[in-house]
């Protein structure tokens, strides 16, 4: 997954074209941060089952070891 983290547009004294520029810069950073979160999310969610996964292993070799 690709992610492009925009620069923040330098001051202009036009400042009807700064403002645009601003407003058009959060909203990708929005999106940006948004992607982040979701990508983050899915690593986590992935890592949670191979956590589960492990502990379901170790059990079943606790128990034949045990018994």
């Amino acid at each position: 997954m690709q992610f492009t983290k925009q620069a923040m547009p330098m001051f202009t004294h036009d400042h009807a074209a700064y403002v645009r520029q601003m407003y058009d810069w959060h909203m990708k950073m929005a999106q940006y941060h948004e992607q982040l979160r979701t990508f983050h999310l899915e690593r986590a969610k992935q890592f949670q089952k191979l956590s589960e996964e492990k502990a379901k292993t170790s059990e079943i070799s606790s128990d034949t070891s045990a018994a």
